[in-house]
């Protein structure tokens, strides 16, 4: 069973996994960024109202386009 972990592709996914663990780690101790928050929440509140937009459009129109597929 010991053998199938001496294998150089375990040390080189157990590195990846070392180098994001210690990434997240360092962000943690970051400091928080209020402007930066506050902005980013703006941007998704102005994608979330045009996608909505464009998906109400959608959904709308799945009826008439049904009726051009079909020839009525």
């Amino acid at each position: 069973m010991l053998d199938c972990l001496n294998s150089w592709w375990i040390f080189v996914i157990c590195a990846i996994l070392f180098f994001f663990i210690c990434k997240k780690i360092s962000n943690l101790f970051r400091p928080f960024d209020e402007h930066r928050f506050i902005e980013q929440q703006k941007n998704q509140e102005k994608l979330k109202k045009k996608l909505g937009m464009t998906f109400n459009n959608i959904t709308t129109s799945i009826p008439q386009i049904t009726s051009y597929y079909v020839g009525i």
